[in-house]
């Protein structure tokens, strides 16, 4: 049944006119929103972090009202995210032109400038599927280390989206030869940084309070001493965005590898903190991150 809905929205995003496709897409988060309490609780626990936390280290006053829009925000937000992901296949490289601002790209070509690939630290945050779409269409080799599905039918539909636009898909737990490969193509290897899947983590102070997040995107820059950045993809509008990136990450070198990866987690940790803090009502990350919110 979930499959059938997936190639049911698939034939919808490509057909429908964009107006329409926003409006049900809309309908089905609100509908969400009140149908899922479970849900709706974890993002209103995270986005109080986040929100406090803005609240110490900005001019920003934070109260229940505005907690509250801000997670309806969130909904309607992921409304939309999933509209544009059933829009790819419209993607092309006028689309690109028309529809999104590039931000820092030299930034990009900094980190590939020694020819050994870069990884990516990315979050879910704004749209991460059109983030590598629009990469691609930039003429970059990207690879997108992905999670893979437990229903494979539908893991399919991801994975000939994302190569249908020429993106290469490593998941997780796959032979460490397909980052050697894709590395020794100069390929950009993008990973989301902002909560774990499969590896066990490591802690620091995200948000202003104790929780885990991925070693990996540090470990497999140390490991490659490949470039190592942040870069997001910004909805500024309905159909409009910034593909934005941030200044390669220097490589810790100290000798022990410990200590080197929490240094690399704790600088990518300053950028996620950076952009979710400007665009909290864009990060569509539906795990609870902190235990015990207060």
């Amino acid at each position: 049944m979930e499959y059938l809905l997936y190639r049911f929205f698939c034939f919808l995003g490509i057909h429908l006119p964009e107006w329409l496709a926003y409006f049900i897409g809309n309908v089905i988060a609100e509908l969400r929103y009140y149908c899922s309490p479970g849900l709706r609780k974890i993002i209103t626990e995270n986005l109080r972090q986040v929100l406090l936390y803005k609240s110490k280290c900005e001019n920003y006053t934070f109260n229940e009202k505005i907690l509250k829009k801000t997670v309806k925000q969130v909904y309607k937000n992921f409304g939309m995210y999933m509209v544009e992901f059933f829009q790819i296949p419209r993607w092309n490289k006028e689309w690109v032109k028309e529809r999104v601002e590039i931000v820092n790209i030299h930034y990009l070509q900094q980190a590939l400038s020694q020819s050994r690939g870069a990884v990516v630290l990315t979050a879910h945050l704004g749209n991460w599927e059109l983030a590598g779409v629009v990469t691609s269409l930039l003429g970059y080799n990207l690879s997108a280390v992905a999670l893979p599905f437990k229903n494979e039918k539908i893991a399919k539909i991801f994975i000939r989206r994302r190569q249908a636009k020429g993106i290469h898909v490593i998941l997780t737990g796959s032979n460490p030869k397909e980052y050697f490969k894709a590395f020794k193509r100069n390929n950009v290897i993008a990973i989301l940084g902002d909560r774990l899947f499969t590896e066990k983590g490591i802690q620091v102070k995200f948000m202003g309070k104790d929780t885990f997040l991925p070693r990996g995107p540090a470990t497999l820059a140390m490991k490659w001493k490949t470039g190592y950045l942040a870069g997001f993809l910004i909805r500024k509008k309905k159909g409009k965005y910034m593909l934005i990136f941030d200044e390669p990450m220097e490589i810790s070198e100290s000798g022990d590898d410990q200590k080197d990866i929490l240094a690399m987690v704790e600088k990518g940790k300053q950028y996620l903190e950076k952009y979710i803090l400007k665009y909290p009502e864009q990060w569509l990350n539906f795990s609870r991150m902190w235990q015990n919110n207060s």
